[in-house]
């Protein structure tokens, strides 16, 4: 791994971000209804056409978009990502509560879909036709068909209303002290839905890699040879773990895209919960600090993704050092 291979990354991520940005505020904008409504506070039933008016200037919303987003854009580079129109809060205030909160369901899921999936899809995997490998195939279809927001409501409907045994909503018990123990309660529904409707389908493309791995000639012949059933499998494992790893960084997006509907249905307060309040206020300041956040998250979270694959890959570090 090179400098020159991490300064291309890093400027592919920034470009990645600059898109987002550009599409994300201008498609904003284009949706019916006045952006200022936000900075009327509610009071745009008494407000004078004088005084919106002046309130659109204070806050620049008489500009032409371009320029908005020019502003917008200048600012956001220095570090200043505004004020909330709703909240009147700064956004990088209200982004840092919140922040916490994402990264851990985000964490925990993750650790827990790719633990299982590569545990799964290895097992079922190394047996072909097994009772196992037909049992991973099946499962793998019904959970990525089951509705996170379905699943959800079933997870509160049976823990929380009929046996009472975990928090329907929040991330804190009411008076409680918010410590560990009660937040991990909290969590426990939100990240089982996000990992059952994602673990199945990460241990059946790893299974599949798998199966394609142990019908290839390097295996038939180290076991023609006598090598031990452990180094084959760690080979596996190896060179099996290549795409599942591109695999994991091509759905990331998407993946933290579908985290957005759990926080919203278990009023679990990250950044989600935030965006979706943050649209229907029509809190654009808040919405952009929002979704460069999360994209930022995203564009690191597949950073990690490709410095794993180059160490794995040698045909990745052989392609550098020749380029």
């Amino acid at each position: 791994m090179t400098v020159k291979w991490i300064g291309k990354r890093m400027m592919l991520g920034i470009l990645v971000l600059f898109i987002v940005s550009f599409l994300s505020f201008f498609i904003m904008h284009a949706g019916p209804g006045s952006s200022a409504a936000a900075y009327y506070g509610g009071n745009a039933q008494t407000l004078t056409a004088a005084e919106k008016e002046r309130i659109s200037k204070a806050f620049a919303l008489d500009r032409p978009l371009i320029i908005q987003y020019g502003a917008w854009l200048k600012e956001t580079v220095q570090g200043n990502l505004g004020m909330s129109a709703k909240e009147g809060r700064p956004v990088a205030l209200i982004l840092g509560e919140r922040l916490p909160n994402t990264l851990l369901l985000f964490g925990a899921s993750m650790f827990f879909i790719i633990i299982g999936s590569i545990w799964l899809g290895m097992a079922a995997g190394m047996k072909p036709g097994s009772l196992l490998d037909r049992g991973l195939s099946t499962f793998s279809i019904a959970s990525s068909s089951i509705p996170a927001f379905w699943l959800g409501i079933l997870f509160i409907y049976l823990f929380a209303v009929t046996l009472g045994v975990l928090p329907s909503s929040g991330t804190r018990s009411l008076g409680g002290d918010g410590g560990f123990v009660d937040k991990m309660k909290h969590l426990v529904m939100p990240a089982s839905v996000v990992v059952l409707t994602h673990v199945g389908l990460y241990a059946r493309f790893l299974q599949e890699s798998v199966k394609a791995e142990i019908g290839s000639y390097y295996v038939m012949a180290a076991r023609a040879n006598g090598v031990e059933e452990r180094e084959i499998r760690r080979g596996v494992l190896r060179n099996a773990f290549i795409p599942y790893l591109n695999y994991l960084g091509v759905t990331v997006p998407s993946f933290f895209g579908g985290s957005v509907i759990v926080e919203a249905l278990f009023s679990w307060a990250g950044l989600g919960q935030m965006l979706v309040k943050s649209v229907m206020a029509k809190d654009y300041p808040l919405l952009m600090g929002g979704i460069m956040l999360t994209g930022l998250i995203v564009v690191v979270s597949l950073f990690v993704i490709d410095v794993l694959m180059f160490m794995l890959d040698p045909k990745l570090r052989k392609k550098e050092l020749v380029g």
